[in-house]
């Protein structure tokens, strides 16, 4: 299984989580409302868990707020994309 890197960043007081996958960056908005750039984000995911089976980890989980929930966030995420690629693999999808 392979790992990928996250890390928090944060722009113009604005926080997002940013997945690093090959070429792609995956941004994912914490600080904000944004349902179009979070499908986004999901639809750039899902289209990852079709190439192979990977957990994303933060890179440095530090002691601030957005990094602790970041490194939570993550955590459920992983859940879900392990969910999400078993049903892909009962549907023949991957």
């Amino acid at each position: 299984m392979e790992t990928i890197r996250a890390t928090v960043e944060s722009i113009d007081d604005k926080h997002f989580i940013k997945i690093k996958t090959g070429d792609a960056e995956i941004s994912i908005p914490m600080s904000e409302d944004s349902p179009n750039e979070v499908k986004s984000a999901f639809n750039k995911i899902i289209t990852r868990i079709k190439v192979g089976e990977f957990q994303i980890e933060l890179e440095e989980v530090g002691e601030d707020l957005f990094s602790l929930v970041a490194n939570e966030y993550l955590t459920q995420l992983n859940r879900e994309i392990q969910e999400v690629r078993g049903v892909m693999k009962q549907y023949g999808l991957v």
